[in-house]
């Protein structure tokens, strides 16, 4: 499964349903959570991740959130909202 919310990427058209039906995806890489993923596939085991500080702020440049694509076992989780 992909995910997505980058509207260009394949992955955004499910994760736009997970959404509309009030669920929310878990993302796990290596088994550690990725509160900061904006994509995740599991086939491949790719997760696109916002890069943090090392005191776990944001990193910026030029007016943009930095972002890395990492790999490893990917595990997507799918919850309820509600």
């Amino acid at each position: 499964m992909r995910l997505s919310s980058d509207k260009d990427d394949a992955g955004y058209a499910a994760w736009c349903h997970l959404n509309g039906d009030g669920k929310v995806a878990r993302v796990f890489l290596d088994g550690i959570p990725q509160k900061d993923a904006t994509m995740a596939d599991d086939e491949i085991g790719e997760v696109r991740r916002c890069v943090r500080t090392a005191e776990g702020n944001l990193a910026v440049g030029h007016d943009e959130i930095l972002m890395e694509t990492v790999k490893g076992e990917v595990r997507i989780v799918i919850e309820d909202l509600t």
